[in-house]
C-alpha cells in the first residue's frame, strides 16, 4: 500500500498546434515526468486540441478510438496521465473532455459540466453538456489514492465539488485554461483561481493538481499559475513563467489529518441534498 506518491503538472505554452505537435509534446513530458519519479501527471484543459476555437469543432474532435488518443494512452507506461481534448461522442455530439489514462487502459472521461459562457467564453455555443461525477483509484487497487477530475469552472460549482468529494477523491484534477480577460470587469483570474483552489482543498481535506495554459493566444493571455495544494489548502508547488513541469509529494497523513481536524465529508449528507431538492423541485 503506497501511502506517498509524487504528483505532477504540466504548464503549456498557448497557441496553434496540430494534433501530431501536441502527441509528441504530450509523449514528452509523460517520459520527463516518469524519468523524475511522478506518479501522476495532469495537463491543461483540452491540452491535446488546444483551447482555441478559431477552427470549426467538428474539425478538431477526436473520437475516443482514435490513433491520437491512442498514442498517449500507450505511451502512459507506469504512470497516470489526464489530459483533455475535444470528443465526438455518440451523435455526432461534442464534449470538452479528460481523459485518464495509465498502463494502457483508460481510468476516466469526466465531460465539463459548466460550460462557461459569460465574459469573453462561449463554450455553450460549442459543447454539449457533461452529466456525470465520478471517482477512480489512479494508482493499485489496494492503494488509499482516490482521484476525482473536473475541468475549469465546474470546480466554481459548489455541488460537483461536493459530489466528488462524496464520491470518494481525495486527489482533485483540475484541468483549466485560463485568461486574464476571460471574465471581465474587476475580475482577477489569478487571485480568484488561488482563493478557489486554496478554499476546496481545505474544505474537503484534498489535494488539487491545477494545470493551466500560458502566453498569448489570439486576443487573450493565459496567465499560467498552474500550482499544487495540500489538504491545508496551501500552495506546496508554483509553476514559473515558460512551459515547465511542477513536483510535489503527496503524503495520505496529510489527507487523514486534514479530514479529522476538518470533517466537511464526514457531515456531507447526501440524503439531505436529495431531500432539499425534490423540496425545491415542488415549489
Amino acid at each position: 500500500m503506497t501511502h506517498k506518491i509524487i504528483l505532477a503538472v504540466a504548464q503549456l505554452i498557448a497557441g496553434p498546434t496540430s494534433p501530431q505537435d501536441g502527441v509528441a509534446r504530450h509523449i514528452e513530458f509523460i517520459k520527463q515526468a516518469r524519468e523524475l519519479g511522478a506518479d501522476i501527471l495532469v495537463f491543461p484543459e483540452l491540452s491535446l486540441t488546444g483551447y482555441s476555437f478559431s477552427r470549426p469543432i467538428p474539425d478538431v474532435a477526436l473520437r475516443i478510438s482514435d490513433n491520437f488518443i491512442s498514442q498517449i494512452t500507450d505511451s502512459a507506461v507506469g504512470i497516470t496521465v489526464t489530459f483533455g481534448f475535444v470528443e465526438e461522442g455518440d451523435g455526432a455530439l461534442f464534449y470538452n473532455s479528460a481523459m485518464t489514462v495509465r498502463d494502457g487502459k483508460v481510468l476516466n472521461i469526466h465531460r465539463k459540466i459548466n460550460l462557461a459562457t459569460y465574459g469573453l467564453l462561449e463554450e455553450g455555443k460549442h459543447f454539449t453538456v457533461g452529466e456525470e461525477v465520478n471517482s477512480f483509484m489512479p494508482l493499485d487497487q489496494k492503494d488509499p489514492w482516490c482521484a476525482g477530475t473536473l475541468i475549469c469552472a465546474d470546480h466554481w460549482n459548489p455541488l460537483l465539488l461536493s459530489l466528488s468529494a462524496l464520491r470518494g477523491s481525495n486527489i482533485l484534477i483540475a484541468p483549466i485554461a485560463s485568461a486574464s480577460e476571460a471574465v471581465g470587469g474587476d475580475f482577477s483570474n489569478p487571485k480568484g483561481w488561488k482563493q478557489n483552489l486554496g478554499n476546496t482543498a481545505l474544505t474537503f481535506g484534498s489535494y488539487i493538481l491545477m494545470s493551466n495554459w500560458i502566453g498569448p493566444q489570439n486576443d487573450i493571455s493565459f496567465w499560467g499559475g498552474s500550482s499544487i495544494v495540500s489538504p491545508q489548502g496551501i500552495v506546496i508547488s508554483q509553476a514559473e513563467e515558460g512551459e515547465c513541469l511542477i513536483f510535489a509529494e503527496a503524503d495520505y497523513a496529510q489527507v487523514k489529518k486534514a479530514r479529522y481536524l476538518l470533517p466537511t465529508l464526514r457531515d456531507l449528507n447526501p440524503h439531505h441534498f436529495v431531500r432539499e431538492f425534490n423540496r425545491i423541485c415542488k415549489q
